[in-house]
Order: C-alpha cells, then structure tokens, then sequence
C-alpha cells in the first residue's frame, strides 16, 4: 500500500477498486441528471405545469442517484458514513450554508463601500420567502444531494484511495466540470436543447465551486457542510445577486458584472476557498504535532 495511503481511506474504498468506485460514482450522476432532464422535458412538452416538471427532475435524479449509490456501496463493501444524521451533521449543514451568507454580505458591504453597488430597494413578502423555501427543497433534491454523495463522496474517495489528496483533488473536479459536459452530449444526441452554456466562465466557475464543496468535506469528514454550502450558494445566486423578478433587494451596478464577477465568484467561491483552505491547513498541521 502506498506511503500517502491513510487508513480512513483504506477503510473507505479498497485501493484495488478505486477506479471501479470512480466511474461508477460518476456515472450514477451522468445518468441521473440526463434522465431527470429528459422527463422533465416531455412533462412541459406534454402541457404539464413547470413546477410539476421541477418536482419531478428533483424526484428522479435524487431516486436514482441514491439508489445507485447505496448499491456501490453494498456491491463493494464500501462503509462511507458522509452523511450523518446526528446533531454534528446538522451542525455542519447550517454551518456550512451560513458561510456563503456571510461571505455574500461581506461582499455586499465592500462592494457598497467602494461605490460599486447601490442598494436601491428592499422586497420582503412571502411570496419571495415561499419560493426560496421551495426552490430549497428543489436544489436538495435536483442538485446539492445527487452532486455531493457521487462527486465529493463517492468519486473522491475511489480517487484518494489511489491517488495523493492533492491529485484526487484535480481529478475530483476535472470529473465535476465533465459532469455538464457528458449531459449536454447526450441530450443533443437525442435531440433536446443543451440545459447550460459551457464556457470558460462556466468552467471556471465549476473549479472554483467545486474546490470549496471538496475543502468542505476535507475539514468536516462529511457531506453536510457541503450540501448546506451547496444550498446556500443557490439560493444566494438566484435570489439576491440574480436580478430576477422575485429577489430579496434591487440594487444598480457602477460596473456592469459586479454582482457576479465581485459578489458571486470572487467573495464567495474565491474567499469561501481561502477562508476554509485556512482552516484545513491548520487542521493539518494539528495533526502533524499530535503524531508521535
């Protein structure tokens, strides 16, 4: 066994089945999200409400992600506990969806300081407060769940079990960007209209996301405080930064892109990255003094 092999992750995934565990976690997620996408489509092509259609790309994706995920696991003798349901876990989830809150607001502040951002009005009614709830239930199902049990839980652990953390690392999010990719190949294979725009924008955005999700998991030994970050990200984007017609506040822009560009990758996803790479680098270093 290797040198940089540690036991929790020979515990996790056997070294000899890692790359098994890879694709298999991978492609749990290609096929859930490629099918949710396709019902969903013939639901609003069928006459079907979108909120059915939501409901239903949420419902499909998390069966089929869960299901294949715990017959990996079973199929393979895998004992991955990333999701806890324990007092700690909860802990994690709401830490975890607070921090791009206090990122956001810190963004907010600066930006506003710097004349950067004005907060024109604010828009509270419960309308705006039932559709978050919703929308939260939607992105827990459709994405944060599905995403963070195959990408952070079951494709790193194959990859750590082989591979170096900083090398599982690259791999892990190299497979997170080829997630929207492969998706957007077979649904223009079967005709239907790519579901995202991939760019480099898009690309980057996904590394920087995906490294915050993966720090996450690193620092807390479990998927809670990413799925609540996961969440709290969305929820952030669509209602506060995204200037759409239910959202928490109008604010103008000095320089057009601020919101995204600043408030959005560079406070949240860039400091979200330094403020806990900082703490896993000292949980290392903890952890170096304690070894005899």
């Amino acid at each position: 066994m290797k040198k940089w092999m540690n036991r929790e992750f020979e515990k996790d995934v056997h070294y000899s089945k890692g790359l098994t565990v890879v694709f298999l976690g991978w492609a749990s997620m290609v096929i859930g999200l490629f099918t949710a996408t396709l019902i969903g489509q013939q639901i609003e092509q069928a006459g079907g409400p979108i909120w059915v259609s939501q409901i239903t790309r949420g419902l499909v994706v998390s069966i089929i992600v869960v299901s294949l995920v715990f017959w990996i696991q079973r199929r393979y003798r895998i004992q991955l506990r990333l999701i806890p349901l324990s007092r700690v876990g909860m802990f994690h989830l709401v830490g975890g969806a607070v921090l791009p809150l206090l990122l956001v607001v810190c963004g907010f502040i600066a930006a506003s300081q710097l004349n950067w951002i004005d907060i024109v009005e604010w828009h509270f009614s419960f309308q705006l407060f039932f559709s978050i709830f919703v929308n939260v239930c939607f992105a827990f199902l459709y994405e944060a769940l599905p995403e963070e049990l195959t990408m952070r839980g079951l494709v790193y652990s194959g990859l750590r079990a082989k591979l170096p953390a900083f090398l599982a690392y690259v791999g892990q999010l190299l497979l997170f960007v080829s997630v929207p990719v492969t998706v957007n190949l077979l649904q223009q294979l079967v005709g239907m209209e790519p579901g995202v725009v991939i760019n480099t924008d898009y690309v980057i955005l996904l590394l920087a996301f995906g490294t915050v999700l993966q720090l996450l998991r690193s620092v807390t030994d479990s998927l809670w405080a990413s799925i609540g970050f996961h969440l709290g990200y969305l929820e952030i984007s669509r209602f506060m930064v995204a200037q759409n017609d239910l959202r928490l506040f109008t604010y103008s822009e000095r320089y057009e892109g601020t919101g995204n560009l600043f408030i959005l990758f560079t406070m949240v996803n860039l400091g979200g990255i330094f403020a806990v790479g900082a703490l896993y680098l000292w949980q290392r270093a903890r952890r170096k003094k304690a070894e005899p």
